[in-house]
């Protein structure tokens, strides 16, 4: 019996995955990791910190439309390619920084090389490449982001005590050079049409084969979407992608300096890498959940798993708790990666998909713009992180209600 050969798209899967491991958690997990020994040394508050990352999320609410365009219509493993690069010198030139300019400016750069080469590349080719269980895929494929952030949280940890944190940005943009280019380079390609090949589950036998759960289909609705922005359950959707955003820049940005704070650079990595870790297997978890009960249990899962992470961070100062809040959040954490492309869909089906996603991403945006940012404020303010983990386990509520809410009162609108 011929042996059967596996699909290329799994290969494309692979790729995507070296890319969210090391280019994500850089910018997302790990960035405040740098932040106690640079505000030290340059003299910054934490929010003059946390500003630099905030431009560089910032710069997706404007230009992710033309670079989604751009990849969209060009040769995507060449600026790809290019953009790994620029990144890679980019995030070098952090370690030359004399002040906090000179941050702000590296991550303009950051950011704009960041957009073309990591998440939306991943997700288009993810898209193209695969008909059938592109959920699995796609979760697949950023759980990258928590292997990342389960393995280069301890090394940045033990790279930040004995080389400090110039040395560090060097050896991480090394890092990102080594793995991410290769990958982008010699596995990833656009579209399977480029190797004379269909997108996986596309031929008939795949079809006949596949789950019943890969095959349900949400509605559509028989708005257009330009028509929904008066519509009440519209604006729930988006208020819910907004406060999204917020809760996790906040808590992805702000948790390692405060367990830093209390229990030292030892138990902060331990924690990092612990809800890392979890997150992996909660993104297939959440995309289980999905598949299996449908949007609105999955839903409610990952929003309730991610307040109550919040309320055991209040209770940090007992290290046992904060064992417990990275495990809750490591479940939870899928709903700000997985959980905004299922919900689009629920609300919205395939049709008019891509349309709805584009303007519920900028949303997104601007909420992981000014999450951390808003938490290091409080911060800065207080002196303290009482208020803002209160406020985050708030916002999440909302994050909760608005995507439900918005699910079901989508339905009368649905197509018969």
């Amino acid at each position: 019996m011929e042996k059967k050969k596996i699909h290329y798209g799994w290969y494309i899967v692979i790729g995507c995955l070296l890319i969210t491991c090391t280019m994500v958690p850089p910018i997302m997990a790990l960035s405040n990791k740098f932040l106690i020994q640079v505000t030290v040394e340059l003299g910054l508050s934490r929010s003059g910190f946390t500003l630099a990352n905030t431009i560089l999320q910032g710069l997706g609410i404007f230009i992710s439309p033309m670079v989604s365009s751009r990849l969209a219509k060009g040769d995507m493993r060449k600026i790809q390619c290019i953009s790994i690069i620029g990144f890679a010198l980019s995030y070098a030139s952090y370690s030359l920084a004399q002040n906090a300019i000179h941050l702000y400016i590296s991550s303009v750069f950051i950011g704009v090389f960041w957009l073309n080469s990591a998440l939306i590349p991943v997700s288009m080719m993810i898209t193209n490449w695969f008909a059938k269980k592109r959920g699995l895929a796609m979760s697949i494929a950023m759980a990258g982001i928590g292997v990342g952030g389960t393995i280069f949280s301890p090394i940045v940890t033990m790279l930040l005590e004995k080389y400090g944190w110039r040395h560090t940005y060097q050896i991480m943009a090394l890092i990102v050079l080594v793995i991410a280019l290769p990958a982008a380079f010699f596995i990833l390609r656009k579209r399977p049409e480029d190797m004379g090949l269909k997108p996986y589950g596309s031929d008939e036998a795949d079809t006949k084969t596949a789950d019943k759960s890969s095959d349900k289909k949400e509605s559509d609705l028989s708005l257009e979407v330009q028509q929904c922005w008066p519509k009440f359950f519209f604006w729930l959707m988006l208020i819910g992608m907004l406060c999204n955003g917020l809760i996790n820049s906040g808590s992805l940005g702000q948790f390692p300096p405060a367990i830093e704070e209390m229990h030292g650079p030892a138990i902060q990595a331990a924690i990092i890498s612990i809800y890392s870790m979890v997150g992996i297997f909660g993104k297939i978890v959440l995309g289980w959940l999905n598949d299996r009960f449908g949007v609105v249990v999955s839903t409610v899962c990952g929003c309730v798993a991610f307040a109550v992470s919040f309320i055991f961070m209040l209770m940090g100062s007992n290290v046992t708790m904060l064992y417990i809040m990275a495990v809750l959040f490591g479940l939870g954490d899928a709903i700000g990666t997985v959980t905004p492309p299922l919900v689009t869909a629920a609300v919205f089906g395939t049709k008019k998909y891509g349309q709805a996603y584009g303007i519920a991403n900028s949303f997104t945006q601007v909420g992981l713009t000014c999450g951390s940012l808003m938490v290091a404020a409080i911060y800065d303010g207080t002196g303290a992180y009482t208020s803002a983990w209160i406020l985050l386990f708030i916002l999440t509520i909302v994050t909760l209600v608005g995507w439900i809410g918005s699910y079901a009162l989508s339905r009368k609108y649905v197509e018969k």
